[in-house]
């Protein structure tokens, strides 16, 4: 669908044009034309008209075709996964499955107004604590829409976020004399590997995902350390998965003390019992602490079930969740007399805002006395 004219400049110079019709723009649905002239022949014009409807095909089936918010999310989950986690892709499949794509998904993009996005934030605001994390999300949904030319703004990130309502809920941990009576409890009533879990917890305050990823090499039994440098999580096809921690202080070495130890002397020695049972020799420094009966990583949420069955036959109050632990470690650390710093060097929290990091240095001296010191301040 093209015509060729020929023309003359006003010094009697002949030249040739051409008017065509390339196609249709996906996103409008408008005609696309062009017009160009100035070839020294007809058959000069045809090829530059061919060279161009060649460039627009080529270009048209590389162009994204993305008119829905479903369609955008489809993109973006993609390329997210090359840049994250994979239990952070699960985190935000979730989220997006369960709020945004109700809300977001059948909308064409040049559609959402700010003021719609305003007003969903606004919902979420009124019955969800995580209404900033959805925020974000959709708004980095839209960011990369913009940087892949699929939509031209960005609505969400106009959207102005609502005050956090703040409500008081007092972190339940343990004090030194509640500890050692679930311990105590624990040990008389329940598996090696389960007071072994929950013993290590409580003295090194480390999180479950952390202390399920360990395996018999990050026990250090000469200098008396563990260490920690990798995590459990679900993926978005909800299997186990190893991977990094989120920030690099929570890789981390840390002391142990002798009654902590010697009793991962005794579940490394129980474990290969038990496990030469189901056929499987775990006598390798890459065996993992804690595994099920087929020597396979556990879920996360295993730790809870541990921890509600141990309650269960003991009943005793507070209950307190796994990470509760982490408090109660943190909260005796402080009563045993620890720093601030040594603190956060130990439980590999962030920044200052965790731990009230106030001082600037800690020596190696006083991290060594930690673990020990932590013992001894219960008793042992």
């Amino acid at each position: 669908m093209a015509t060729f004219f020929s023309y003359k400049l006003q010094n009697g110079e002949k030249y040739w044009g051409f008017e065509a019709y390339l196609g249709k723009d996906p996103k409008t649905g408008k005609d696309i034309r062009t017009k160009r002239r100035r070839f020294k022949s007809k058959a000069e014009a045809q090829i530059a008209l061919n060279r161009l409807l060649v460039d627009f095909k080529e270009k048209q089936e590389f162009k994204i075709n993305v008119t829905t918010f479903q369609e955008l999310y489809e993109l973006w989950i993609d390329n997210y996964r090359t840049r994250v986690k994979p239990s952070s892709v699960a985190v935000a499949q979730r989220f997006c499955k369960n709020h945004i794509l109700p809300a977001f998904g059948e909308l064409r993009l040049d559609k959402i107004s700010v003021s719609y996005c305003q007003k969903q934030v606004n919902e979420w605001h009124k019955t969800l604590k995580q209404y900033g994390f959805l925020r974000k999300t959709t708004a980095q949904i839209f960011k990369f829409g913009v940087a892949m030319e699929v939509c031209k703004d960005n609505p969400m990130s106009k959207t102005l976020l609502p005050r956090k309502i703040e409500e008081e809920q007092p972190l339940k941990f343990y004090t030194k004399d509640q500890l050692q009576l679930f311990l105590k409890n624990t040990k008389e009533n329940n598996s090696v590997k389960l007071y072994t879990f929950f013993r290590l917890l409580a003295y090194t305050g480390m999180r479950k995902s952390e202390a399920l990823a360990l395996q018999w090499e990050d026990i250090d039994y000469f200098n008396k350390t563990i260490t920690i440098g990798k995590t459990i999580a679900q993926d978005e096809f909800n299997q186990v998965v190893l991977q990094v921690p989120k920030t690099k202080n929570s890789s981390r070495t840390i002391q142990l003390d002798d009654f902590t130890l010697k009793q991962l002397r005794i579940w490394q020695q129980e474990q290969m019992k038990i496990m030469i049972l189901y056929g499987y020799n775990t006598n390798s420094p890459k065996q993992f602490l804690f595994t099920t009966n087929t020597n396979k990583l556990y879920y996360p949420q295993v730790v809870n079930d541990w921890l509600d069955w141990i309650y269960k036959k003991t009943p005793m109050e507070p209950q307190i969740t796994p990470h509760g632990f982490r408090h109660t470690h943190c909260s005796l650390l402080f009563e045993s007399g620890a720093s601030i710093k040594e603190v956060q060097e130990r439980l590999g929290h962030k920044d200052i805002k965790t731990t009230m990091n106030i001082y600037a240095h800690v020596t190696p001296q006083s991290i060594k006395k930690t673990g020990d010191r932590f013992a001894k301040f219960m008793g042992e």
